[in-house]
């Protein structure tokens, strides 16, 4: 796919993806509903709406996940040093090292699920600039994010699970998500209650900052995002353009999302929510986006781990259609 010209500006043929996403195979949408509609007992419940979703990215009317990949994108923010007082770059390789060696809960359960699982590293030693006191990322910068998160996206995948553990990515979300909804700023942001205050501020202080030079979402993104949230939205505009749909897991995963969204609503029309994680603002920028959370399980962080368990439930859902297409 090619993903840059040079007549453009970076953002100019961003967005131009963005506008101009493959739509999906409504006919096997719309057979499987009918099949699905005609059961007296309405045996899947509310699991048909995923499995359909399903079948219309996929193609197929028998949808299934064969071939599932739980992507968890991580970075460091510069503002992250002031709202959790750590050096951002020692938090977030702490956190690849939870990921990769420790007994972080989301690859056992990726294991279990039989997934293949990926952490894409996006400037982690070299933290994106403290939105506070300047943009995070430049626009060539920015661009260049997102042209690595579309290149990372797996053609094999027959489904993403996409999570974030980035350090700072929460307070950065936040600002993207004030910026493009407007609000209260404690609306968005919050956390512990040794968190919330200093992230609260640091988010009002972005918004002070750079309102006035935000012309578009993609501004938004570079001004208060990093490395990691403009690869996701990468990776979410490769998934589209593959016809792979994607599970979003947790606040920044869906943060990520509201970019493509508010240039094209349709651009994530790929996208199903997994489930309602306890982060602050997070089913509210589910309702900005338009997406209901299949589940609901009280988890409070966006690392993929809740994706998971949605994953599992929408493929015994897919097999009990099938079995209930063939009879």
């Amino acid at each position: 796919m090619n993903t840059m010209t040079d007549q453009n500006s970076p953002f100019e043929d961003i967005t131009a993806l963005i506008n101009s996403v493959p739509q999906r195979d409504n006919d096997c949408a719309e057979k499987l509903t009918e099949v699905l509609g005609a059961d007296p007992l309405r045996c899947l419940g509310e699991l048909a709406t995923p499995v359909t979703w399903l079948a219309g990215w996929q193609g197929t009317l028998r949808p299934d996940v064969t071939r599932p990949l739980v992507a968890v994108f991580v970075g460091s923010h510069g503002v992250s040093e002031a709202v959790m007082n750590t050096d951002p770059a020692k938090g977030a390789a702490q956190r690849v090292k939870l990921l990769s060696e420790g007994p972080a809960s989301v690859r056992s359960l990726a294991a279990t699920a039989e997934a293949a699982f990926k952490i894409f590293e996006l400037g982690t030693e070299v933290p994106s600039a403290d939105m506070t006191k300047e943009p995070s990322l430049s626009e060539k910068d920015c661009a260049a994010a997102v042209a690595f998160g579309m290149e990372v996206v797996a053609e094999g995948a027959d489904l993403i699970v996409l999570g974030n553990a980035g350090y700072g990515a929460a307070t950065a979300a936040a600002a993207i998500a004030r910026s493009l909804y407007g609000g209260q700023t404690e609306y968005w942001a919050g956390g512990s209650a040794k968190i919330a205050p200093r992230r609260i501020a640091a988010v009002s202080e972005a918004t002070r900052l750079h309102s006035d030079a935000i012309k578009s979402p993609l501004d938004a993104l570079a001004r208060m995002g990093g490395r990691d949230i403009a690869g996701m939205v990468g990776a979410l505009l490769a998934a589209r353009h593959q016809h792979i749909p994607v599970l979003l897991d947790g606040f920044v995963s869906c943060a990520a999302a509201a970019v493509l969204h508010a240039i094209n609503p349709d651009a994530i029309a790929h996208c199903y929510a997994g489930h309602a994680t306890g982060e602050p603002g997070h089913k509210a920028i589910l309702d900005r986006i338009g997406k209901t959370p299949l589940l609901d399980l009280g988890i409070g962080v966006g690392d993929g781990s809740g994706g998971i368990f949605a994953m599992g439930m929408i493929r015994s859902a897919c097999r009990a259609a099938t079995l209930m297409s063939d009879g």
